[in-house]
């Protein structure tokens, strides 16, 4: 009896340590974390230097201004310079904000500490810049020949250039990207979302060694060197109100938002160019893969008013699609967008 007695305490106390050590991580980490919102959309970040210095990833800030605005887990807002890029095609960015000091920062890990099977911590704001401070853990479930990370810690769009750390709260990669699971409207592929598989991709921690060496030579590269490739069919919307500007080229184009059962959304859309229409679908489940299920779409706001504009009470918590289009087909022109929640 004193021995099952025994060893169920000491797996208590295990069970308890390892919590506490979760929660240290996330807790600690997260206060060097930020949101990086630029015009159109948003990642993350993390600060590496005392004075400010934050590496994110390159398609996170490739398209934006100079400067950027980062926002910290206690909601404070403030510019920050885009510095440069890292050579080579490597997803990294620097960004700086100027005149701070003290600031909250992560440490590297040491060069080889990242193994299969060893936990791990991302930090971020998934798929709504309000959605900062959110912290996944998962293991390592597969290192590449390149040096990428796979890992199984929850990631969605919004945790791009965010950390992903170890138990000691020590950077080993910057999380970049997941699988993705394919959305298909009326019959045609439009891009994917998160699959949700528990494959998901970080940058390695010698590749961010190797671009602060780069940063403190001044050997940046002033433009992001990613390849060229074509814009995400399926962007990434907040709920924050904040207003994309985008055009339509003859298709619709398509976002995605988190969204919880029982959450009022407003989703309004003008142009002065073309006659905007809305629909607004859920992402469903299945045993096929993920299906959409259209729940509203609206033409004109009122009458006189060619503006589209959908008010709805979400029915359940989940991914929500926005299909942004024109009423009269093949239409070209500019538009802005925006989304704002009125959850109580």
């Amino acid at each position: 009896m004193f021995t099952l007695m025994g060893t169920i305490t000491v797996k208590t106390v295990l069970a308890s340590s390892a919590e506490e050590a979760a929660n240290r991580v996330c807790t600690q980490g997260s206060a060097a974390v930020v949101t990086v919102k630029t015009s159109n959309s948003h990642g993350s970040g993390f600060l590496v230097s005392q004075d400010g210095l934050i590496i994110t990833n390159a398609h996170v800030v490739g398209g934006s201004p100079s400067v950027v605005t980062v926002v910290f887990r206690d909601g404070k807002q403030v510019p920050a310079d885009v510095i440069g890029f890292a050579k080579d095609g490597v997803d990294l960015a620097a960004l700086k904000i100027q005149n701070r000091r003290n600031l909250p920062h992560l440490s590297l890990a040491r060069s080889g500490t990242a193994k299969v099977g060893y936990r791990v911590f991302a930090i971020g704001s998934p798929l709504d810049a309000d959605n900062r401070d959110t912290c996944t853990q998962g293991n390592i479930s597969r290192i590449r020949p390149d040096g990428t990370i796979q890992h199984t810690a929850p990631l969605n769009p919004g945790n791009s250039g965010g950390p992903l750390l170890n138990s000691q709260g020590g950077v080993i990669g910057v999380n970049t990207s997941v699988a993705l699971a394919p959305i298909i409207v009326n019959g045609i592929p439009v891009g994917g979302i998160p699959a949700g598989t528990g494959i998901n991709f970080s940058q390695p921690g010698e590749k961010v060694k190797s671009f602060l060496a780069d940063i403190k030579q001044q050997k940046v590269s002033p433009i992001s060197t990613l390849p060229k490739a074509e814009e995400p069919s399926i962007k990434t919307i907040s709920l924050d109100g904040q207003v994309i500007n985008s055009s339509l080229n003859g298709s619709p184009d398509y976002y995605i938002f988190s969204g919880r059962g029982g959450q009022t959304v407003v989703i309004e859309m003008d142009s002065q160019k073309i006659n905007p229409f809305l629909t607004l679908s859920q992402v469903i489940e299945s045993d096929a893969g993920k299906k959409i299920e259209k729940i509203v779409e609206n033409d004109d706001k009122g009458a006189g008013n060619f503006n589209a504009r959908i008010v709805i009470t979400l029915p359940a918590d989940g991914t929500y699609l926005i299909i942004a289009n024109s009423s009269e087909k093949g239409e070209t022109g500019n538009y802005s967008l925006r989304a704002i929640s009125k959850y109580e």
